[in-house]
């Protein structure tokens, strides 16, 4: 890696100036990128297009499913164009090995970051722990952006396809009497093929700018922790400076700075500093505090409780992973693969149950949340100090109540009927009473339930009860014998 030819200008950008720039390089670099996507993919969109000519979105599937594969050889090709080297399709295409690829095919299909990821498998060529901990030193702050250019690029591919397949049936003269949607407004089989053709050109045009930002994301995360512009720097002082000594006036003014220095050097008594260990460490310290050694920022952004943002591959056994890896090691593709069209079919089934047991292992923490609400809370055995549970309460409410009234227990009547209330508002209409709340907070919470023969009960009751616990006012039996019927019609277990 020759920093001295480096296309760019090497200095520290922000995610979204990567991607710009990553723009840029596509643009600049367009044909060969976009030729050795084509020349990569077209070979076999011919042979699946043939394979499936009566289902052609079945072939645009698997195209799609390949571009882990297609996105190599341009990311490859503009690897040497960054140092201004010539690399063509053709000869990148013959010498390009098979790098890592039956993971990205399988679980990492749907990495949110595969654009930024890609150059750690193809231009560093790591793998297993190795990839693991490089990925973690590079995702940095950049992992939303890489985020952003997958979706960004994704809607956009879409919109070119629907664009173009739109284009081309707005401009066939309808004399041709081709019909692309039937009766039922469903697509033809000219349809299918139209927006077959469609999703592939999309696919081929859209893949440079994909790539480009994500490489270009990767460049600005390695100049940012290898400082690549500092280094430029003085590479361009070094050779200013040897520039320089090539002229006599050049020699004359070294042998001059030469002179002055070696005055000014002072002796071996005046330079020597005795430092010891905690003074050292001091220095140390003060320099590493100072403003232009390094400055800190706190970042806030929304993600998921208890979520990590490092790719959890550990969610596979590592005894899958390593049949995978000794199956592309031994098994020869261009040999044992069939091109038979049920062959294609079970390795569609056997990729999408992978993809599907990958998305329910990988989210299964979201995924648990989604349908649970929040947990009911325990429901207090004690309000107002009154024995709220069931086991607490006589088989027949309103008979004990009468009783206890007859016997001029008045107040043990009342509590009974008040706090047998609560308990089958607990029970029955599964309210939510705490410990903390009052009566009136209490009857507030019926009266949101919405029921409003129960909240007129129920706001009577309460208003009997606090004459009586506070007030020490006894109620007429008449207004005690209404209570109880209303109990029985709305809180008995007959009531509905």
């Amino acid at each position: 890696m020759n920093l001295d030819k480096l296309q760019i200008n090497a200095c520290i950008r922000s995610g979204w100036q990567s991607v710009d720039l990553g723009f840029l390089m596509a643009r600049a670099w367009f044909r060969p990128l976009y030729f050795a996507g084509l020349l990569a993919m077209l070979p076999l969109s011919a042979v699946l297009l043939l394979v499936f000519w009566k289902s052609p979105f079945w072939a645009l599937a698997i195209i799609w499913w390949l571009k882990p594969f297609w996105e190599r050889l341009p990311l490859f090709i503009a690897s040497r164009k960054l140092f201004d080297e010539e690399a063509g399709a053709w000869s990148s295409f013959r010498s390009f090995p098979l790098k890592d690829i039956l993971p990205w095919l399988l679980w990492r299909r749907f990495s949110v970051q595969r654009a930024f990821d890609n150059p750690v498998t193809v231009l560093e060529d790591l793998r297993g722990g190795q990839r693991r901990q490089r990925l973690r030193v590079l995702h940095g702050k950049y992992s939303d952006v890489a985020l952003g250019n997958q979706f960004v690029c994704f809607c956009f591919e879409l919109l070119v396809c629907f664009g173009i397949a739109l284009m081309i049936d707005f401009f066939t003269p309808e004399s041709l009497g081709l019909e692309v949607y039937d009766k039922f407004d469903d697509l033809t089989l000219l349809g299918e093929w139209m927006f077959t053709l469609s999703g592939f050109m999309a696919m081929s045009l859209t893949m440079p700018f994909h790539c480009m930002a994500g490489f270009a994301l990767y460049l600005n995360r390695r100049i940012e922790l290898e400082a690549w512009d500092i280094e430029i720097s003085f590479r361009s002082l070094a050779n200013r400076k040897r520039a320089s000594e090539s002229q006599a006036a050049g020699l004359l003014a070294s042998l001059m700075l030469a002179v002055i220095v070696c005055l000014a050097v002072p002796g071996s008594a005046d330079a020597a500093i005795d430092h010891d260990r905690d003074s050292a460490a001091g220095l140390i310290e003060e320099v590493l505090q100072s403003e232009d050694f390094g400055q800190e920022r706190t970042l806030r952004k929304w993600r998921f409780k208890d979520w990590s943002e490092e790719v959890d591959e550990e969610a596979f056994p590592e005894w899958l992973i390593e049949f995978l890896e000794w199956w592309e090691e031994n098994v020869d593709w261009s040999t044992d693969f069939s091109g038979t069209a049920f062959l294609l079919k079970i390795v569609l089934v056997i990729l999408f149950l992978g993809l599907v047991t990958y998305l329910l292992i990988r989210y299964r923490g979201p995924l648990s949340r989604l349908g649970s609400g929040r947990p009911r809370e325990k429901a207090p055995a004690v309000l107002f100090g009154l024995d709220v549970t069931p086991q607490s309460l006589p088989p027949d409410v309103p008979a004990q109540v009468m009783r206890l009234w007859d016997e001029g227990g008045y107040r043990e009547a009342l509590s009974l009927l008040y706090r047998a209330s609560l308990s089958r508002l607990i029970d029955k209409y599964e309210i939510a009473f705490r410990a903390s709340h009052t009566e009136a907070e209490c009857a507030a919470l019926v009266k949101a339930r919405g029921i409003e023969s129960l909240s007129d009960y129920f706001w009577q009751l309460t208003a009997v009860w606090r004459q009586l616990a506070y007030g020490h006012r006894v109620p007429a039996g008449e207004i005690i014998q209404d209570l109880c019927q209303g109990w029985t019609t709305e809180l008995s277990d007959e009531s509905k």
